[in-house]
């Protein structure tokens, strides 16, 4: 038996929510911009992010984020699996956090 909790994302995505796109061992910060009735489809725009006092490239990025209105657009689906995905995706290229915002350059590579 399905129950609430199987069928809507946790936590709740609302309009205004820092998250995190992670693809590879990268992440970008962005805002949520829409949010669907049904929660399982939002609208997130990346977010700008600059150094801060303190940052190293190989051990301390730290940035300071700001919302950007031009950047870019994009749909993500909330999945039966449990996951968020880009909407029109066949599978799931990278994560979607609402754990706030985090940008991070894997120096590795």
């Amino acid at each position: 038996m399905k129950t609430i909790t199987n069928i809507l994302p946790n936590p709740l995505p609302q309009i205004g929510m820092g998250v995190t796109i992670g693809i590879g061992s990268d992440c970008y910060p962005a805002t949520i911009i829409h949010v669907s009735k049904n929660f399982r489809k939002v609208t997130i725009q990346h977010d700008k992010y600059t150094p801060t006092d303190g940052y190293e490239y190989y051990k301390n990025q730290v940035y300071e984020y700001k919302r950007d209105t031009l950047g870019a657009i994009e749909v993500w689906t909330y999945r039966k699996r449990g996951i968020w995905a880009q909407l029109n995706s066949a599978k799931a290229i990278g994560y979607l956090s609402f754990n706030g915002r985090r940008a991070y350059q894997d120096p590795s590579f």
